[in-house]
């Protein structure tokens, strides 16, 4: 954003990341994995063909997917107060487990 320097002599130094970095590439690198596997579950279900390996696939995409969004998130809220950021924790932990827990039923039921 807009920052102004306190001391007009120093050189404003942008402490965001930049471009996205390591982080970026793999936030693009997973997202293109999903778009393929999503865009391969759906002609398999049009077609009428179950692969279940297809359906695991797009939920470790989905889970990496959360991971990222998550320690975006907690850049942001890691300069908050303390309750933020016991609520996103918790909150991304919640989200995980909703994740983990149909992979894990859809083995032990089989």
């Amino acid at each position: 954003m807009c920052k102004r320097n306190k001391n007009p002599e120093e050189p404003y130094k942008d402490r965001s990341g930049g471009n996205g970095g390591f982080l970026g590439f793999i936030a693009f690198l997973v997202t293109i994995f999903a778009a393929v596997l999503y865009l391969v579950a759906l002609i398999l279900q049009f077609i009428k063909v179950n692969v279940p390996v297809i359906e695991t696939m797009r939920s470790v995409a989905s889970m990496f997917t959360i991971c990222i969004v998550g320690i975006l998130g907690w850049k942001f809220v890691r300069a908050r107060a303390m309750w933020c950021r016991v609520l996103y924790v918790l909150l991304v932990l919640a989200v995980v487990v909703c994740v983990i827990t149909p992979i894990i039923l859809q083995y032990v039921h089989r």
